[in-house]
């Protein structure tokens, strides 16, 4: 434990508020953003590493990163909560896939009721169906997203076919790169 994580394990051994700060979170806090004082310009930054490296955001951890930066923990869990990218969970391991169907007005139109049903029957353990908000292809709708992998227009095959061939990061596009451009 660094010495600034055990001065704010130190600091708030007083009455307990909220939920309580624990040695093993604050320790794997430091572990995976260092000792250095946090920016909190940078929340959402630190938010993706903690998610990248344990699957999930819990509640232990999103009260360690709060006593990090000496922020409210809520103020933590707002940011966390509001992107419907970060998992949010109390349970320790999250399903391996969280599948995000959109169910915005244009996704809505084009069946996304019906889509969210259809997925819904996958296996729990293995793969979460979430609503979300608009990610941005209403060209193609109904939209969903395997991870960080866009399917659309979405359907079960597609969805299910997507799954099957561990399709969970988006395709980078064949683009010119910037010291090719500005040579």
């Amino acid at each position: 434990m660094t010495q600034a994580s055990a001065e704010i394990t130190r600091r708030r051994a007083g009455f307990p508020k909220g939920h309580p700060l624990v040695p093993d979170a604050v320790r794997r806090v430091d572990a995976l953003l260092g000792a250095a004082q946090l920016r909190r310009d940078l929340l959402v930054e630190y938010l993706h590493r903690i998610q990248d490296a344990l699957g999930c955001l819990q509640a232990d951890d999103l009260v360690a990163l709060a006593a990090r930066m000496r922020l409210a923990p809520v103020e933590v869990f707002e940011v966390a909560s509001f992107y419907h990218h970060f998992e949010v969970s109390e349970r320790a391991t999250p399903p391996v896939l969280t599948v995000r169907v959109c169910d915005s007005l244009s996704c809505a139109m084009a069946g996304a009721d019906s889509l969210i049903d259809a997925l819904s029957a996958l296996p729990s353990e293995a793969v979460r169906v979430q609503r979300v908000p608009c990610i941005g292809r209403c060209d193609a709708a109904p939209a969903a997203m395997l991870g960080g992998y866009p399917v659309a227009p979405a359907s079960q095959a597609a969805v299910e076919a997507a799954i099957a061939a561990g399709r969970t990061t988006a395709e980078t596009p064949d683009a010119i790169g910037f010291d090719a451009y500005v040579a």
